[in-house]
């Protein structure tokens, strides 16, 4: 592989810098937008569970970046990355907790806890390469959710989604909760979402500042279809959905409903994981199911997200110079968006604050107010800084605690 020069690797970041924009502005989507039902909200769908996933490859490339690039540190520079991920680990997770804290009408489930969690549990992977951790993600793709639906089964609880929050760290009970909701059982449990962070990492490992886009396509497409098109093979030749409707319509019988729509049912948006109700459920490729079919479809719509942005930025970068703005202030825009909902949406949704143009609760008012304002806000503060005042922060406070634990070595 040919070594990039400055020119070359820059439209490449600035690439990853979009597709974060991008995913910033999905899960603005999936938060205030339409809910089911509303007008417009069926072109929204696209972006349930993927804007997650896309945030999670992208915090696997961002690990691979900070730990060597294409060649995984070693040595002093290693335990220098070790801890500035460490640190940064910790400080995500105090900070999603904080935001967890927010009262709001619509109940987000917060990522950045998790997110802190993904970060340790990466850490034994900083020293693999591109082929270990690709591996490495394809294996944990397949096995994760299958121990998860084994653990699952014979647990009593069966509790779905979910935020920990500070209170769970106050007792030996809350602390049991909370690793349950984090590995297991809440929105976003490490043991179906680490696949995410290892195939970021893996295409970091890759080479990502001198990749050229169609690899990247390629591999994002074989990946989509596997995830997608193994999905929909499983449950219509295979028959895996005739089976989870003779399922849904037995239990609804016994129960003593009987007007219902089964198919809805299986097509909903999950909380994270299947019900283990049968082996069928694994099948399904809905956002948010934690499936080895979802896990592979949403890796592949991410790197091909990435791979579309790195043919386009060096053709379009002054057009898409917003989202890129947006995708450099991810965290401080992720922060923004939890504020604004617990004052703009809060408990009772009857007293929520009406502002001019409809806005009182989710819709397109309220999504085109925190998006446009966080696109304009965004490219207004790149002209005068680098990085986001929360990304400032994060990086000013990691850098120090490690310049002052390890003293030598590059980076400081």
């Amino acid at each position: 592989m040919r070594k990039p020069d400055a020119t070359d690797s820059l439209p490449r970041v600035l690439a990853l810098d979009a597709a974060r924009g991008i995913a910033v502005l999905g899960m603005f989507a999936v938060h205030v937008g339409p809910h089911h039902g509303q007008a417009g909200a069926s072109w929204l769908t696209i972006f349930e569970g993927r804007s997650a996933a896309l945030f999670a490859v992208l915090a696997g490339v961002s690990l691979a970046l900070m730990s060597g690039g294409a060649t995984p540190a070693s040595g002093i520079p290693l335990r220098r990355s070790v801890i500035r991920i460490a640190a940064r680990a910790v400080l995500v997770a105090l900070l999603g907790l904080a935001l967890a804290q927010l009262p709001s009408g619509i109940g987000i489930m917060v990522i950045l806890t998790y997110y802190g969690l993904y970060f340790l549990l990466a850490l034994p992977a900083l020293r693999l390469g591109a082929r270990a951790l690709a591996i490495l993600a394809a294996v944990w793709a397949v096995a994760g959710p299958i121990v998860s639906f084994v653990i699952r089964s014979h647990l009593h609880e069966n509790v779905f989604g979910g935020n920990p929050t500070f209170e769970m760290f106050t007792s030996w009970e809350g602390l049991r909760q909370a690793g349950m909701m984090l590995t297991l059982t809440g929105a976003y449990p490490a043991l179906t979402w680490m696949p995410f962070v290892f195939a970021g990492m893996a295409l970091g490992r890759w080479g990502i500042r001198a990749l050229r886009p169609l690899p990247v396509l390629a591999v994002g497409a074989a990946l989509a279809l596997l995830g997608y098109g193994g999905s929909w093979l499983a449950q219509h030749p295979l028959g895996g959905r005739a089976h989870l409707i003779d399922l849904l319509t037995q239990g609804m019988a016994e129960a003593g409903v009987t007007d219902f729509d089964p198919g809805m049912i299986i097509d909903m948006t999950g909380f994270g994981t299947v019900a283990t109700t049968s082996p069928w459920w694994l099948t399904l490729a809905t956002p948010h199911s934690g499936t080895p079919f979802e896990v592979f479809g949403a890796t592949g719509a991410a790197v091909l997200v990435i791979g579309a942005l790195m043919a386009l930025i060096p053709r379009t970068g002054t057009l898409l110079r917003p989202l890129i703005a947006a995708g450099s202030c991810a965290l401080s825009l992720y922060i923004v968006q939890a504020v604004a909902v617990s004052v703009l949406v809060p408990i009772p949704d009857e007293n929520a604050v009406t502002l001019p143009g409809g806005i009182h609760g989710p819709g397109w008012p309220l999504l085109a107010l925190l998006a446009g304002g966080s696109l304009v806000a965004a490219t207004l503060w790149r002209t005068a800084f680098r990085r986001g005042p929360a990304e400032w922060l994060l990086h000013r406070i990691t850098l120090g605690l490690t310049n002052l634990l390890v003293r030598e070595g590059p980076g400081r």
